[in-house]
C-alpha cells in the first residue's frame, strides 16, 4: 500500500480565550506610623505591618458583605489567613503616612489570595500576599465559598 501523497494539514487553532478582567485595586486602609509602632531599630515593627493588613482585610470583608455583625451574629463565617508571603521594600519611620491598596489575585473553591501593598508618598514600600480560607466559625472548619459571597467578591473587584 502506497503512502498518501496529500500534504498533511495542521488542525485549526482553537480560538483564543478572552483575557481575564484585571482585578480592581481598592484603597483599603491608611494610617500614620506612631512611635509605639516602632521597635528599638527605629523603624516600624513587623507586627504593625500585619495590623495594617488585618484592618485592610476586614474592610474588604465588609465590601464582600461580611460585616462584623454578619461574622459574629449572622452567618458566622469569615475569611482567615492561612499563609502570607511578604516583601519589605523600604523602612517606615515615625510620621510616615501609609496608604494600603489591595486586590484579589485568585479565588478558588474555599480560599482566595489577596495582595496588600503599602505606599508612602506613592512609593511602593511593602507587599504581602495572603492566602485566605473561608471558615465556618461554628464548626471551626473551612467551607466552600457560597455563590452569593462569590458574586459579591467578584463585583467588588470587577472580575465578574
Amino acid at each position: 500500500m502506497a503512502d498518501d501523497p496529500s500534504p498533511t494539514r495542521a488542525a485549526p487553532a482553537a480560538p483564543a480565550a478572552p483575557p481575564a478582567p484585571t482585578p480592581r485595586v481598592i484603597a483599603t486602609h491608611s494610617f500614620e506610623v506612631r512611635p509605639s509602632d516602632c521597635d528599638p531599630l527605629g523603624h516600624m515593627n513587623v507586627a504593625r505591618y500585619f495590623d495594617g493588613c488585618s484592618d485592610a482585610g476586614f474592610y474588604l470583608q465588609g465590601l464582600w458583605t461580611l460585616t462584623p455583625e454578619d461574622i459574629t451574629a449572622g452567618r458566622r463565617i469569615a475569611f482567615v489567613v492561612l499563609s502570607a508571603e511578604s516583601r519589605f521594600l523600604r523602612e517606615l519611620r515615625v510620621g510616615d503616612r501609609i496608604d494600603v491598596r489591595s486586590h484579589l489575585a485568585h479565588m478558588g473553591t474555599k480560599s482566595l489570595r489577596v495582595m496588600h501593598r503599602f505606599f508612602h508618598e506613592d512609593a511602593h514600600v511593602f507587599e504581602t500576599q495572603f492566602t485566605l480560607v473561608l471558615m465556618d466559625l461554628t464548626a471551626r472548619a473551612a467551607m466552600v465559598i457560597p455563590p452569593d459571597l462569590r458574586q459579591a467578591i467578584e463585583a467588588a473587584h470587577g472580575t465578574a
